[in-house]
Formats: C-alpha cells, structure tokens, sequence
C-alpha cells in the first residue's frame, strides 16, 4: 500500500514538473534544409601559430537530416601546423529517435607549441611534435523533442610522436565516452528558458574495432588507462524581456585513479575564453560563466556561393567567467579562481549560429570565431 502511495507521488510530481518545461519555440528536425555557411579566416593562436583556412557548417543536407561540417587550416609561419576535419552530424538510422556522427581529421604539429598542465602553469609553452589521423563514430539516442539524449562515443588515434629522447615512435590508441543530456529548453539551437543537465564519463575502450586497432598507448597525449573522467554541467536559460537572456553556466570536472602518479593527471579544462584553449588542466577543475544576450530580429535572406539561409537575428553579447584547476577538490579548486570576461556578436540562422567573440584576460586578449553558441 505505501509503495504504491509512493509510486502515485512520484508520478505526479513528475507531471507538475514536466508541465513547467518551456514548449520548444520551433520543431528543430523540420529547420530548412540546405542552409550553409563557408568561412575564409585568418587567426593568430598564441603559442600555436599564425593560420589560414576555412570553416564551414551545412545543415539538413537534402532535407534528410543530416548536418555536415568541414574545417581546414594552415599554419603560414615556421610552427608548420595544418588541420583537415570533417564531420556528418545526425545520420539516422533504422530505430526510432536514433543517428550516429562520423568525424574524421588528419593533425600534422610540426613545433605544435603548448602550454604545461597543472595548477602552477607558467606562462610559457613547451614544443610537441606529432601527425597523426582522427576518427571518430557516436551513436546517440534522442526521444521527446531531442529533450533526452543519449551517447556513446567512440574515437581513434592512430600517428605518430616523440619521446622524452627525440626518438620517433607510432601509436594508435581508442578512446571511449557516454554522456547524458537532458534539454528542458525552449529551443535546441538558442534557448530563451529553461534548462539544461549534462553528464558525461570515460568508459572501458575497446583495443580492437571497426577504426582500428590499438597500440604503444602509452602516446603524446598521456596514458589514460586506469583514469575515469567526470564532468557535470548545469545551464540556466532566464529572459528579462523578449529580447534579453541571462545564461548561468557551472562546470565540474574531475580525474580519479592513479592518485599516486607524479605526472599531472588532466581530467579537463575550464573553457575561458580569455586564456588559449587548454592554458589550465589538472585532476579537478571549476568554470562558471554568467552571459547576457540581446537579439534583434532581422530576417536578412543569404544565397550566394559562401552562404544560404535566414539570418533571423543578431545577437549581442557580455560575459564574465571565472574557472580554476587543482591536483585536489576542496577549499584549493575555489582559491585564486582565473577570470576573463569580453564582449560578442552571433548570426542566428535556423540551425547555425555564428559567432564572433573577443575575451580579455591577465594573460592577454582572445579571439574566437566559431560556429555554435559556447553553451
């Protein structure tokens, strides 16, 4: 009798809560299809290099469903770095609700330049050299207006690197992930209300699959046997006025096993947006990141050779965000915390988003141009 008054409690505060998730503002799987953009670009990565290539992003090839994406660049000083990646994004497949990605890249970093992991980083970099191919498969589980999603990844390195002595040697090596994302918002592309959880883990990899097989994985990128990777993340989408959102963003992470290694064992990076990519790594890690965007509508129609779409609106953007690392949780992860904060600009497309960001911090100014809101 009580388990059954508590089953009927359950439910029904299930109920009251799914009744105050926001009604999706625009059915993402019926966007436009064909919609493109191809970006030439120019960018000086500090410690990395200067580069030239082109970025790009295709949604709802053919009204099928799938997305696509392509990325090439090129070092054009002595650092002799070059990038190719492209990806198929949302391939269906015979179940319902259920598609896979595909990416594949090839990495050359001739005097890759990178920063030392660890809370104590210097402001100074290190030389890696490495080449080496990329893929990747994730077949993902989304029901409920893409409300609940469900994934495994899956990914492959296979190349070659430098030991500590300069000796050349090969590797290959898999990766593996799942990750859960529940979408209590107004919109998949750029929420206005309500909520989002994500929780991703490192799982058990596979030596042998259908990308490859592994070996010599002890590789450039450190060996992660015997490591499990938690991250947790929290977004909050609240309006003030049709125009104006508040976005809260809070970010954990951390790296168990092997806690009696001397090497700094990275479970992630906070994603500031003043500092290079990956500036702070270690076991453990905070980000909190607090934006306000202001969109007006425009409803500027593009088709010619570098883009085709609806610009629905631009947006403007502030943030403020703060992050730290620590080999321990506790009281340390939260002391001398790193902030940047900057000023932005995206182009709202159907299902794309451009965006432009410039972000300051202590240790200079950065730039982004991407593709995707950051959260």
């Amino acid at each position: 009798m009580r388990k059954g008054l508590l089953v009927l409690l359950m439910v029904s505060l299930a109920g009251k809560a799914w009744a105050l998730v926001p009604e999706r503002r625009r059915d993402f799987d019926e966007r436009r299809p064909n919609e493109y953009l191809i970006l030439p670009a120019v960018a000086s990565l500090p410690g990395i290099g200067i580069f030239v290539g082109v970025l790009s992003s295709f949604s709802n090839i053919a009204g099928s469903g799938i997305d696509a994406a392509v990325a090439v660049a090129e070092s054009v000083d002595e650092t002799d770095i070059s990038v190719r990646v492209a990806a198929l994004r949302d391939v269906p497949l015979p179940l319902p609700g259920m598609t896979f990605d595909y990416q594949y890249g090839n990495i050359k970093l001739g005097n890759f330049q990178t920063f030392l992991p660890g809370r104590d980083s210097p402001n100074f970099t290190i030389p890696i050299t490495a080449e080496f191919d990329f893929q990747l498969i994730r077949p993902t589980i989304r029901l409920f207006e893409r409300r609940f999603n469900l994934t495994y990844t899956l990914s492959y390195f296979k190349g070659f690197g430098f030991d500590e002595d300069g000796n050349e040697f090969p590797f290959s090596d898999h990766n593996a992930s799942g990750a859960l994302f529940l979408d209590f918002t107004d919109d998949v592309v750029d929420p206005h209300v309500g909520v989002r959880l994500t929780y991703e883990t490192t799982l058990a990899a596979p030596k042998e699959s259908i990308l490859g097989t592994s070996k010599n994985t002890g590789n450039i990128f450190g060996d992660d046997q015997e490591i499990t990777v938690e991250s947790y993340e929290v977004g909050i989408f609240i309006p003030q006025s049709e125009q104006v959102v508040w976005v809260w963003n809070n970010r954990y992470f951390q790296a168990t096993g092997r806690e009696e290694s001397d090497v700094v064992i990275s479970g992630g990076s906070p994603p500031l947006r003043g500092y290079p990519d990956g500036r702070w790594r270690d076991r453990y890690g905070v980000f909190s990141a607090l934006e306000w965007r202001y969109t007006t509508e425009t409803r500027v129609e593009l088709d010619f050779i570098l883009a085709r779409g609806i610009v629905q609106g631009l947006q403007y953007a502030l943030f403020y965000e703060v992050g730290q690392v620590s080999p321990t949780p506790g009281k340390l992860l939260y002391e001398d915390m790193h902030q940047s904060y900057g000023a932005g600009v995206r182009a709202l497309f159907d299902a794309i988003v451009l965006r432009l960001d410039v972000a300051q911090s202590d240790e200079g100014t950065q730039v982004h141009l991407t593709i995707g809101q950051p959260f």
